[in-house]
């Protein structure tokens, strides 16, 4: 007699973190902050203190009888030599609370810091990546308050911060309990201001986030299911609406909601092959997270759905893409359409495109090369960088990729 799957299915939530959404609940600040240190150390951007955001938070935290130390320097994909200085920056403060205050990169910031400020040597000693021996962070690790302000990365709630390595071209997560948030405050009227582009790309993270933790063999499990269809469904329904208004409360509201369910999906279960592709990319060439996601996630899925015809039948349907009465097969096939033309529904197609003009850009300060044609070396590169530190995530796949098909994967992306 065969056992339901059920019947062995095996898996721990752990998420020791609390959660406050709704609009207008950064007000909550005040209160929740001082049962988690006195001493504050602010990591934001210096747009959101020309948009006058973290100034209010400052306040706030003031109010509460907390001393703040502002730190406005946090860059996209912080790099482990920021996340030294700003730890050191801490240290001379005697700060024991870190807030990250903004997008991925800031929240991520404020996580490495919490682990550099507490820990001997550098923060990348504490990196874990394929090969590499990371050093144990410990529960010396200081509490995080994780207030975003995009739609996106979900790392209010994850256990995870990126961080890149320019001077080794890489960019991989410091993992580990410790770095969870103490308290996440989701105020979808933090997002109101965010440009459309940016709507865009953080928005297709989310989605990316719930499809990957849905078809990740190995760490997925019925909790990380739940919210990973719902991040789905909710980014397919609300997304291109909040990009025709971006006014629109409603719809902000939902794409707050569906970030941080895609984050709790992937702390629960794991991220895949579009993000041990996307990782090198954003390292090598400095592409925006959202945007090498949208070139490389439905790539992933064109050439696995038939290994994983039920999941991806139910992120047809999650999608609405499905009618009723269709096979399987079909509906694998019809969710791999689908994610194609959304992101050229919401843009992403044209911004890729508007950027190419034949060749990689120089995204961000430092990209590597500063225009690379995409050509036979750089995909070998970038394949090569997949294997040597991005190899969990392709393990847990179905199917698992060979080398040379992840490299045709990179080209399909790069060069469609």
């Amino acid at each position: 007699m065969l056992v339901p799957p059920m019947a062995k299915t095996m898996f721990t939530v752990n998420w020791p973190g609390r959660l406050i959404f709704g609009a207008g609940k950064l007000d909550a600040l005040c209160e929740e902050a001082p049962a988690l240190g006195r001493r504050a150390f602010l990591a934001t951007t210096r747009d959101l203190s020309a948009l006058g955001i973290a100034d209010r938070v400052a306040q706030s935290l003031a109010e509460a009888g907390l001393a703040v130390t502002r730190y406005e320097d946090v860059l996209p994909d912080p790099s482990c030599g920021a996340v030294d200085e700003a730890a050191r920056l801490a240290r001379a403060a005697g700060c024991d609370l870190v807030i990250g205050l903004g997008g991925g990169s800031a929240m991520d910031l404020a996580k490495g810091v919490a682990v550099a400020a507490t820990h001997p040597g550098p923060v990348w000693d504490y990196v874990t990546y394929t090969g590499a021996n990371a050093r144990p962070v410990t529960a010396a690790t200081l509490p995080v308050i994780a207030i975003p302000t995009t739609a996106g990365t979900g790392s209010e709630v994850t256990n995870g911060a990126v961080l890149d390595n320019p001077g080794r071209h890489m960019k991989a997560a410091l993992l580990s309990p410790y770095v969870y948030p103490r308290l996440a405050i989701v105020d979808p009227e933090l997002t109101y201001t965010m440009p459309a582009q940016v709507t865009a790309m953080t928005g297709f993270d989310a989605l990316t986030h719930g499809i990957e933790a849905y078809l990740n063999a190995t760490r997925r499990n019925p909790v990380a299911d739940l919210f990973a269809l719902e991040t789905v469904r909710q980014v397919a329904c609300y997304l291109s609406r909040v990009l025709a208004d971006g006014q629109d409360q409603e719809a902000r509201a939902h794409m707050s909601w569906a970030a941080t369910l895609g984050g709790m999906s992937i702390a629960l279960s794991n991220a895949s092959v579009a993000h041990a592709m996307a990782l090198p990319l954003g390292a090598r060439l400095g592409t925006p997270h959202g945007l090498a996601l949208s070139r490389l996630q439905p790539v992933v899925v064109a050439h696995s759905w038939p290994a994983q015809l039920e999941r991806c039948a139910a992120l047809a349907d999650a999608v609405r893409a499905s009618p009723p009465g269709m096979a399987n097969d079909e509906k694998g096939q019809t969710f791999a359409s689908w994610l194609k033309g959304f992101v050229h529904q919401i843009g992403l197609t044209a911004l890729w495109t508007e950027q190419k003009v034949g060749a990689i850009p120089p995204w961000s300060p430092g990209a590597i090369p500063s225009r690379s044609p995409v050509d036979a070396p750089l995909l070998d590169l970038l394949t090569d960088d997949v294997f040597a530190y991005m190899g969990r995530p392709v393990q847990q796949y179905q199917p698992v990729f060979s080398r040379e098909e992840m490299r045709q994967m990179f080209a399909e992306a790069l060069l469609g």
